[in-house]
């Protein structure tokens, strides 16, 4: 921006035209490290660029909110717990293609479904 204020933006390819948590949680991570080694400040918010996987495809941009450095670091110690065993649990995802292909699906917790 020409204030100087960086705002990211993450291209995917797939049939699926929209954002997904996980594009936000990448953002949000990439946020971190941005601010963290260059001192620049980056928006709250970033754009997810989604293209079908076909040639004649256009992308189109999702607004998204970033999560602060704070939930961030509260995602990473809670799959610390989860992968140390210590107690956590994971919890069922909204998405059913990713709990059926989830390594802790077998473990997941029956009141979180």
């Amino acid at each position: 921006m020409p204030s100087g204020l960086l705002v990211l933006v993450e291209f995917k390819t797939r049939w699926s035209n929209q954002p997904f948590l996980s594009d936000v949680i990448q953002l949000s991570a990439q946020r971190m490290a941005v601010m963290g080694q260059t001192g620049q400040s980056v928006a709250s918010y970033g754009y997810v660029m989604v293209k079908a996987p076909t040639r004649r495809a256009l992308p189109i941009a999702h607004f998204v909110k970033l999560m602060t450095g704070e939930q961030v670091v509260a995602l990473v110690r809670r799959r610390e717990e989860i992968l140390a065993g210590r107690g956590v649990l994971p919890r069922k995802s909204s998405s059913l293609k990713t709990c059926d292909a989830c390594a802790f699906r077998a473990d997941c917790n029956s009141g979180d479904k």
